[in-house]
């Protein structure tokens, strides 16, 4: 079920203020609170290895999609590829710790995509502690359609961010607004949904009414807005953000 989401839920991390510190010795991984400086946590992903034919340029944009996600907290750093020592030729391939901790990376992400052949695809990950020397939990592996490719980047996000910090991920999260435009006196409003970061925008309603006052069920199915299409407020309901609407 797709969670939307209608402020900017990114201020409870701007009150986090973490620093990070690396751990000398096995132990997990995690984000250490100590004073008000955060200190990004150093990060490695390597392109997603594609495990069928023609998924190589979905690969390169799933990992790109969850490094920006991570590196978007302020909490992590991405660290440049031209900067490993190793290569990651396989899913499967043995890590090699000591060529990532020659680059400072406290975190090390590798990930493989493939198509199904019937219109989806499939995402497993694995999340490294480069100086415990292990494993950060299980690796996962998420499906869906090939069109909700996004999703399954930010999924991983989230899975990753989850681990490390111990708080719940925000990146598969949906942002429910109303787009305003034109001169002041003529404004023309719209009840628009988009992804987190603002990729996959869509109009729910056109600009014929006024509407205002988005809020999501407390099930996130369901969108409720204020229009007034009759020129009186109604309140009405989109049901999953996308569905016929309904009048109350």
């Amino acid at each position: 079920m797709k969670r939307f989401l209608t402020l900017a839920f990114a201020l409870a991390l701007a009150a986090l203020a973490l620093p990070v510190h690396a751990q000398q010795s096995p132990g997990p991984l995690g984000i250490e609170i100590t004073e008000g400086v955060i200190e990004p946590l150093p990060f490695a992903i390597p392109q997603f290895q594609a495990e069928t034919a023609g998924a190589e340029a979905m690969a390169a944009q799933i990992s790109q999609v969850v490094a920006a996600d991570l590196v978007g907290t302020g909490l992590f750093r991405e660290i440049p590829r031209d900067a490993f020592i190793s290569t990651v030729t396989s899913f499967s391939s043995p890590v090699q710790y000591s060529d990532w901790k020659a680059i400072n990376a406290q975190a090390l992400i590798t990930g493989a995509v493939g198509a199904t052949g019937d219109g989806r695809v499939t995402v497993k990950f694995r999340l490294f502690d480069v100086f415990a020397e292990d494993q950060l939990g299980d690796g996962l592996q998420f499906a869906a359609s090939e069109a909700s490719w996004r999703r399954l980047a930010h999924k991983v996000a989230d899975a990753i961010y989850s681990r490390i910090t111990g708080e719940g991920g925000y990146f598969d999260s949906r942002v429910v607004f109303v787009s305003a435009t034109g001169p002041k006196n003529a404004r023309r409003t719209r009840l628009a949904i988009m992804d987190y970061d603002g990729a996959n925008l869509q109009y729910l309603t056109d600009s014929s009414a006024l509407v205002l006052a988005p809020r999501i069920s407390p099930g996130g199915d369901r969108v409720l807005y204020t229009s007034y299409e009759t020129g009186e407020p109604r309140v009405h309901i989109l049901d999953d953000g996308s569905s016929p609407r309904h009048d109350l």
